[in-house]
């Protein structure tokens, strides 16, 4: 009993070490911080307020499901004004009964980021030195073939997606540490020019995510995107343009263009893609892929 009351004292009178460490002063004197209100309600849920991976624009769908499984590793640099972030990324794809559905996955696992101290305070951030590292959200996605290779009508695929709260590092605003979901429909279809195809695509459909606003506890979104394929013998080059708008006019209408040349292999494909951001996006990425054929594309 001594020895337990004894242990008390001590965590009253010694406090931990890191505790000590903390200091937040600089934060509250910056914000002027009112004592009270939790520091995440000074923080802005949007594209334009976050690290470049926390409310990114969703890819494209093209209307059709994939035939091939494939198993994608890649690395990313993004590059802003204020902020310069690297990270690995992952991706699973998985067609199923004859490619009238799939299953998909992706994740960043981690990146590491620095800011300087503009953008730290435009965003809120409560590590001084504007440094560190973060673990991703991850994605689930599952889409279902509407129509396929019709005489007249272009391919049309729906799909449904979910965005896991696993993100960290919401203090320093790298990641929401809330759910999202989105679902869109997209149309495609082929054109030959000689020996090559040409195919375009577009895109609709409805983005949700959480925020921290206390009148407004989610951003709905209009989701909306477009683009080109280009395909050769051995060889994918692709350009389109994404997007999402939400209500809350916070930042959050951000526009992307994105390009990529995919080289194609029997076993495993490079992939070499860049994306600018045009509106409520400050970044630009620059990302190299290698993605291995699981099992051979059915005929």
């Amino acid at each position: 009993m001594k020895l337990l009351s004894l242990l008390f004292l001590c965590l009253f009178v010694f406090p931990p070490i890191h505790a000590q460490e903390e200091d937040f002063g600089w934060w509250a004197t910056i914000h002027h911080w009112d004592g009270h209100t939790p520091w995440n309600q000074y923080m802005t849920m949007s594209a334009s307020f976050m690290g470049p991976n926390a409310l990114p624009v969703p890819e494209v769908t093209r209307g059709v499901i994939d035939s091939s499984a494939e198993l994608e590793g890649a690395g990313d640099y993004h590059y802003s004004q204020g902020d310069k972030t690297v990270d690995f990324y992952t991706r699973g794809y998985l067609p199923l009964y004859d490619n009238r559905m799939a299953v998909s996955v992706d994740v960043i696992p981690y990146e590491w980021f620095e800011t300087d101290t503009v953008t730290r305070d435009q965003r809120a951030a409560r590590t001084k030195s504007g440094k560190g590292g973060a673990g991703g959200d991850i994605y689930f996605y599952t889409d279902f073939q509407l129509l396929r290779n019709h005489l007249h009508l272009p391919d049309i695929l729906a799909q449904i997606a979910f965005r896991t709260a696993s993100g960290t590092n919401l203090h320093n605003a790298r990641y929401t540490d809330g759910p999202g979901y989105f679902f869109d429909i997209s149309a495609g279809k082929n054109y030959a020019i000689k020996k090559n195809t040409l195919r375009l695509f577009l895109m609709g459909g409805f983005y949700v995510y959480q925020t921290y606003d206390l009148q407004h506890l989610q951003n709905d979104c209009i989701l909306y995107g477009g683009g080109v394929d280009i395909t050769f013998a051995s060889l994918i080059l692709s350009q389109s343009l994404a997007g999402y708008s939400g209500y809350l006019d916070i930042g959050d209408k951000p526009l992307v263009y994105r390009a990529s040349m995919r080289i194609k292999n029997p076993h495993f494909d490079w992939k070499v893609s860049y994306q600018w951001g045009l509106n409520d996006y400050a970044f630009q990425r620059f990302r190299l892929s290698l993605i291995w054929h699981l099992r051979p594309p059915f005929k």
